[in-house]
């Protein structure tokens, strides 16, 4: 059971990469679903759906902990704290009774998830002539619109009567993120200005990331064994920098 579940986790033939493919449409699909049922009311249909989610998640996590060589790093590791958060929040509803807006809002933390699995796509894809680190800087700043979102959500949706659902947090986000500041909607509170600095500050590094995975050239990512100069062209057969061979996998050209 171990070798095929390694084979697909982290296996680089077709079996492998579909199942990572399959993987990462189902945390697209559950992210879509929490954002859309961030704010609705419990009823025993939103219920099955989270039980069936909590099950795949679950069983997703012990999976990844039964084929670590490291269980207690794959334990603590920050995608795998985050599922469990993402079980419990599941769980809630039908082990206490409880469907918390909070609680569902911390259902995005599946995003660190997704990060993993794309992360793992750009090292399958190096070899072609993708620039997936644009694809990869994207989705950082795309989870990042989205974690600050549920977090203006969570603290302001009470207590800020220009943050009365989540689209309101996700157009003070953007207008805040890109400067624009329209000032429709304003945190007046002391966390509320707090969060708008992080906004703004951690905001612009991940547009200065994304821009500088638009304008670098698409290079192979292959580490130099000799000095550790990890990008190179596509066709390079020496490091240009220290002259050493190095072996990037392609599958030709015609």
């Amino acid at each position: 059971m171990k070798p095929f579940l390694r084979r697909l986790y982290k296996g680089n033939d077709a079996a492998g990469r579909w199942f990572r493919g399959g993987l990462f449409v189902f945390d697209v699909l559950t992210i879509a679903y929490f954002l859309l049922t961030a704010t609705s009311q419990i009823d025993a249909t939103l219920i099955a759906v989270d039980v069936i989610i909590g099950a795949v998640v679950l069983a997703d996590i012990s999976a990844r902990i039964f084929i670590a060589e490291k269980r207690w790093r794959e334990i603590m590791s920050l995608p795998t704290l985050a599922d469990v958060v993402v079980v419990a929040s599941l769980a809630a509803p039908v082990l206490v009774g409880s469907n918390l807006a909070f609680l569902r809002v911390l259902r995005i933390l599946r995003l660190v998830r997704s990060f993993r699995l794309a992360q793992q796509f750009d090292r399958s894809l190096s070899a072609l002539r993708i620039n997936t680190r644009v694809s990869i800087a994207a989705a950082n700043l795309l989870a990042f619109i989205f974690v600050v979102t549920s977090m203006v959500w969570v603290l302001e949706h009470d207590r800020n009567p220009g943050v009365e659902n989540y689209i309101d947090a996700l157009y003070f986000t953007i207008t805040t993120l890109t400067t624009t500041g329209y000032g429709d909607i304003v945190l007046t509170d002391r966390a509320g200005r707090i969060l708008t600095i992080l906004i703004m500050v951690l905001g612009v590094g991940f547009f200065l990331q994304l821009l500088q995975a638009i304008y670098r050239p698409n290079k192979a990512e292959v580490e130099c064994e000799e000095c550790g100069l990890s990008l190179h062209d596509h066709d390079a057969s020496h490091c240009k920098h220290c002259g050493t061979v190095i072996n990037i996998p392609t599958e030709g050209e015609t």
